[in-house]
């Protein structure tokens, strides 16, 4: 079964302290269930606004084990979990870009396409679990385009 191997790592230094975390030698693995991907880089006009994955639109991604989100400009991400549906939940993500064309920022992964309709109270994690079916992003900046980089694995 095919998989995806990711390096993490982080360093900083902080009041002389040194924090670090993670591995550049030692990868994560993520198995996926079907050796399908959708990799893809969108051009996002300022402030403007592209759904950059649609589930119905490539259904043989519905079951995404990895999704990988990367851009060069400042953007605003939206998973839309029960996508067309009567019940649909919205998570904002703010995906920070370097801030130079065609350099792409840190990324944001997860590692399933699951999320989770809250119930409305605070602290109790007892929502409904739906699929992430649609992805959008929003470009933050007013003058400058974005390039967003998507890739969905299972």
């Amino acid at each position: 079964m095919p998989a995806v191997q990711i390096y993490q790592y982080f360093t900083t230094m902080i009041d002389g302290r040194s924090v670090v975390g993670g591995s550049l030698s030692e990868a994560r693995s993520i198995t996926l269930g079907d050796g399908e991907v959708y990799d893809q880089t969108f051009k996002i006009a300022a402030s403007g606004i592209v759904k950059i994955f649609d589930v119905s639109e490539n259904e043989a991604l519905g079951d995404a084990d990895f999704i990988w989100l990367e851009a060069d400009r400042d953007v605003l991400i939206q998973f839309t979990a029960g996508a067309g549906g009567a019940s649909e939940a919205y998570d904002v993500k703010e995906l920070a870009g370097s801030g130079t064309a065609g350099q792409m920022g840190p990324a944001i992964v997860l590692g399933s396409d699951l999320g989770h309709k809250s119930d409305g109270s605070v602290d109790l994690f007892d929502g409904t679990e739906d699929v992430i079916g649609e992805v959008w992003a929003k470009n933050e900046d007013s003058t400058e385009t974005a390039r967003v980089r998507i890739v969905v694995a299972t």
